[in-house]
């Protein structure tokens, strides 16, 4: 292998090694490129979650579901829990109060995987190019009555979540929560 004083001494060493370097370069380049636009695509493909908030539907998450009744004095189960000291909750009102959660979760969860599988049917029918208008139709329909029954199961719990507490702790947990004063008498 040629040393940089024998480089120096005879050029003509150096311009011959040049291409070679230059091609191998090239191919180690060619390699790169080719081996990204081979696996790119897919590992793309695995990012994309159907659908979006499917890690949230099935954790049976509330998702800023049930904000509107929050918002106008009627708390949530879980939060009512979190905040069980400053709220004084009875042991009967926190035995209700979780036994509620636990229906919600449950039943949030279960709606969850439904709206989960109905997603990818329509993912797969787009996906195969088998889908028609009339199946797409009845395909977000079906999505769209199962996303209101999951809101419904969680804007229930707020309805069922007001009728264990009292006025004075509905009032307290607005203001812990920065909501302004709605109750109703």
């Amino acid at each position: 292998m040629p040393t940089a004083c024998s480089l120096r001494k005879h050029p003509e060493s150096r311009s011959g090694s040049a291409p070679r370097l230059r091609l191998s370069l090239a191919a180690v380049q060619l390699f790169f490129v080719v081996s990204l636009a081979l696996v790119l695509p897919g590992r793309l493909m695995a990012q994309l979650t159907i659908p979006p908030d499917k890690d949230a539907l099935l954790k049976g998450l509330g998702m800023g579901l049930a904000t509107i009744a929050d918002v106008n004095s009627y708390p949530g189960p879980k939060h009512v829990i979190g905040l069980k000291t400053e709220l004084s909750l009875t042991r009967d009102q926190l035995k209700k109060t979780e036994a509620l959660d636990k229906v919600v979760s449950s039943s949030a969860v279960a709606k969850g995987e439904e709206i989960v599988l109905a997603e990818e049917e329509l993912y797969k029918l787009f996906e195969a190019g088998t889908i028609s208008e009339k199946a797409l139709r009845l395909q977000l329909e079906q999505i769209g009555k199962l996303r209101a029954d999951l809101r419904f199961i969680h804007l229930q719990a707020h309805l069922r979540m007001k009728q264990i507490l009292t006025s004075d702790q509905i009032k307290q947990y607005n203001e812990i929560r920065g909501r302004e004063n709605k109750l109703e008498n």
